[in-house]
This record gives C-alpha cells, structure tokens and sequence, in this order.
C-alpha cells in the first residue's frame, strides 16, 4: 500500500497505516517497512504537515556553533552524523552551511537512495538505530551527532539514546529532536534514560527546548516535541 491515496478530484497524500500503527511493540522489520513504502512522498507529506524537524536540529546546531562554551572549536570539516537521515533534510541545510563532512544513517535503503541523489553525504549506512552496540559506527567517531524525528516510540529503545551519545567525541554534541508524547510519559523510559546519563557524567545538557513539531500535523500527538542538545563528556 503506498502513500498516494486517490480521491474522486485529486490525489491525497497521507502516512500509511503501516506507519501509524508503529508502537512500542513494533518490530524494527515494520518501522522498516514502514519507511521503505513512504520514501518516495515523505517530502511531501512533509510540506503538507509543516514539519519542522530537521530545522528545529540544524537551529540549534547553529546557536551551539556560535556559542564557545557551547562548542569551543567549530570547523566546516569536523565530523557530523545524521542519524535518521531519512532523504537528507538536514544534510541540505547542512551544504548550504558548507559542512563538508557529513554522513548519514538511516533504517531505510529507499530513504537513503533519494539522498544519495542530491550528493549531500560522504558516506550513507543503512542500518537501524538501536540500543544495542552497532557495529557500523565507530565509537567517538564524530564531532557531532544530530537526529530529528527517529527517537521515538515505535521506532526505537530508550537505550538509543546512549548509543547515540557513544557515536560523539568528548567535548562534542548530541543534538535530537523528540516528540513531546515519547519523552513526558513516565514509564516510556526516554526521558528516565536522558536522566540516567547526566547522573553518571556521560553528558551535560546545554539547551532544552519545547517546539511545534509540525505545523498542521495529521494527529495531535504529532505537534510538539522537545529539542535537546547535550554535550558528551566522557
């Protein structure tokens, strides 16, 4: 089933059902065949819901290259991750930034075919996040690790989040986006694993934002999130 949806007069563009129906008993097998069947209209369905994601992570990513005792060193070749690339929102704000050394991890191949195309990635991995060690990144591997829209439930484990933070040098930054329905609920175990990570030194908050998500979101569960940059310690 795709995601163009025929109507007597026009054509409606939505998520699939597949993808609403991702929870936290979904299988990484669904979110990926959730996100394979939606690549070829997520931009669209983008615009329609005015989402906001990938410019709510490179704003704050801006302020933190601004700020010293934020970031002490910015350079347009350090190392930045996109992880949940998707088809590259954020890498393109990223080249008109005239970053130069960025790669990209997404779950889904079809997501990463449609950025490959608009040459904004030194290096695509597709694989899944998870919250197990992953093997196809290296450890303290990047000077920067942003993510907009994957940590959330349905998609990922809480312990994504450490993963997240182990890709990261330290004195670097993990900046990400989440929806405000995945970190608030006690018992999800988002906000507790951010929590948990700060109390044994693995990082330190910067910057905690509460932002629209999208503008017109398909469900009001869609409408905020959290922006949150942290730097890694250790």
């Amino acid at each position: 089933m795709g995601c163009v949806i025929p109507d007597t007069m026009t054509e409606v563009i939505k998520y699939t059902q597949r993808f609403l129906k991702l929870g936290v008993d979904s299988t990484l097998e669904e979110s990926k065949l959730a996100y394979d069947e939606m690549a070829s209209c997520w931009e669209k369905i983008s615009d329609n819901t005015g989402y906001k994601g990938h410019i709510l992570c490179v704003e704050a990513f801006d302020r933190a290259m601004q700020a010293k005792d934020v970031y002490s060193n910015p350079r347009k070749d350090m190392k930045i991750l996109d992880v949940g690339a998707g088809t590259g929102g954020i890498g393109e704000m990223l080249k008109a930034r005239e970053y130069t050394n960025v790669d990209a991890l997404d779950i889904s191949q079809e997501m990463l075919n449609l950025a490959a195309s608009k040459n904004l990635y030194k290096k695509l991995i597709c694989a899944p996040l998870t919250d197990k060690h992953m093997e196809e990144v290296e450890t303290a591997g990047y000077d920067v690790v942003l993510c907009a829209g994957t940590i959330v439930y349905g998609q990922v484990k809480p312990g994504a989040i450490e993963q997240c933070a182990r890709f990261v040098k330290p004195g670097g930054l993990f900046i990400f986006s989440i929806r405000v329905d995945s970190f608030d609920p006690a018992g999800l175990g988002f906000s507790e694993k951010c929590e948990e990570l700060e109390k044994t030194g693995k990082w330190l908050q910067m910057l905690k934002e509460r932002r629209e998500l999208h503008a017109t979101p398909n469900e009001e569960r869609f409408r905020y999130c959290y922006v949150i940059t942290y730097k890694i310690l250790q």
